[in-house]
């Protein structure tokens, strides 16, 4: 007897350690079956910090305790924390409600997509080679990778192809392209293509007020001016029209003088500072390098509708 009510301390007690390292972080609905943590649940289920969520047929919401709204499309699968959502299979979308205090994040692969400002919202969806598609339906996405450098910023109604290494290293190639601007003795470009500014090193001055294309790579641990995501530096340099437009200008310019002047002279320019593309004489970059990572313009229609209904059975 006394054994017996030994094992049964020792259970409640292994039982409620369990519980206190996995609070409630929300609830999960769904119009029909999920699997939660490999197990079968119909309508709904309670969500627990580092729950696994696979979809099958329909979509599923998940409604967090900190205000946050995100849905895994159907036949998509990811793991739910009370700050992210680690995206292995399929995709979804996260809408930051217009009152919320918090953050949130949808990893996937090595990348890192958060809402900027609340009412913002957006989809990611993993797809095939290594890629993810990322579109902004309403306000604005920033796209970070594993060592939170910025590589894309999107305003509402753009949407990037993510080509990301299977062999990410701590940093990568870069290629950019855009208006460079001088200010206070430093280079700054605004890509075309990611919507991100970089800080250049080397031999620019010749190119200072002209839409270039530069190929370099990023310079480990360097520390960029404020407004800039990254230090850059230039190896290949091709001038590609004489001169930038305005809107250009301005959003290099900002960048130099501080976060705050940045984020108001990207208003200024419709928000090219924030994933619009500028160009003058030519087509808008097709592509950019960023810390590595291939960006690339993609239509929304690519990107996953997480509200329809696929014939996806849920995995066993």
């Amino acid at each position: 007897m006394n054994i017996q009510l030994g094992l049964v301390v020792i259970l409640s007690a292994q039982l409620s350690v369990g519980l206190a390292a996995s609070p409630v972080i929300g609830v999960v609905t769904a119009r029909g079956g999920i699997r939660m943590d490999e197990s079968a649940v119909n309508g709904s289920g309670t969500l627990f910090e580092g729950t696994t969520v696979e979809t099958g047929r329909t979509a599923s919401n998940l409604r967090l305790n900190n205000g946050m709204n995100v849905q895994l499309a159907s036949g998509s699968k990811g793991i739910v924390y009370g700050d992210r959502l680690v995206l292995t299979r399929g995709g979804g979308q996260l809408a930051t409600p217009p009152a919320a205090a918090a953050s949130y994040r949808v990893e996937a692969r090595s990348l890192r997509v958060e809402p900027v400002g609340s009412g913002a919202s957006g989809t990611v969806q993993l797809t095939a080679g290594n890629r993810v598609q990322v579109a902004a339906t309403r306000g604005n996405l920033r796209v970070t990778n594993g060592r939170g450098v910025m590589i894309a910023s999107l305003a509402a109604g753009r949407a990037l192809d993510f080509a990301v290494p299977e062999e990410a290293g701590a940093f990568g190639p870069a290629l950019v392209t855009g208006c460079l601007v001088k200010r206070d003795g430093r280079f700054f470009l605004t890509d075309e293509a990611a919507g991100v500014t970089v800080e250049l090193k080397g031999s620019l001055e010749q190119y200072a007020g002209h839409r270039i294309q530069v190929n370099g790579s990023q310079i480990p641990d360097a520390k960029p001016a404020a407004g800039a995501s990254q230090v850059v530096q230039a190896g290949d340099v091709k001038q590609l029209s004489d001169k930038c437009s305005s809107k250009a200008a301005k959003v290099g310019a900002g960048a130099g003088a501080g976060a705050a002047a940045a984020g108001t002279a990207g208003a200024a320019a419709g928000g090219a500072a924030t994933g619009g593309a500028v160009a003058v004489g030519s087509a808008i970059a097709a592509k950019a390098v960023i810390a590595g990572v291939i960006v690339a313009a993609a239509t929304t229609g690519a990107v996953v509708a997480v509200t329809g209904e696929e014939e996806t059975p849920i995995s066993r």
